[in-house]
């Protein structure tokens, strides 16, 4: 897995809607992996950026 410089993102803005959703996949993935799982969402600090990841 790529190591990204976390400098260059803010927390992602995102849906009440999507905040559930990835709660959801967060308690299935510790379920499944027998241990703690913590998703964080995040958007490039520079939109034009996301195209160049």
């Amino acid at each position: 897995m790529e190591n990204k410089n976390f400098e260059d993102f803010n927390i992602a803005k995102i849906s009440e809607e999507d905040v559930k959703n990835i709660s959801e996949l967060e308690k299935t993935l510790s379920s499944k992996a027998e241990n703690d799982i913590v998703l964080i969402a995040y958007q490039p600090k520079d939109k034009g950026d996301f195209a160049k990841r």
